[in-house]
């Protein structure tokens, strides 16, 4: 498989997991970003990320 073709299918399985599991998909990345310089839990963070950050959009 092509590296396009590894892409496009990782973003119909994300898009996918994100309908059919709606606030329950945390995007790892912006767990990472979040931790650096602040003493929350894992968990916590992964906890609010799927509460409220639970979508595709990269903004």
């Amino acid at each position: 498989m092509t590296e396009e073709a590894l892409e496009t299918a990782s973003l119909e399985t994300d898009n996918k997991l994100i309908n059919h599991f709606p606030g329950r998909v945390v995007r790892k990345d912006l767990t990472k970003l979040l931790k650096v310089g602040h003493n929350v839990p894992v968990y916590v963070l992964e906890y609010l990320l799927g509460s409220y950050c639970a979508d595709d959009d990269e903004v």
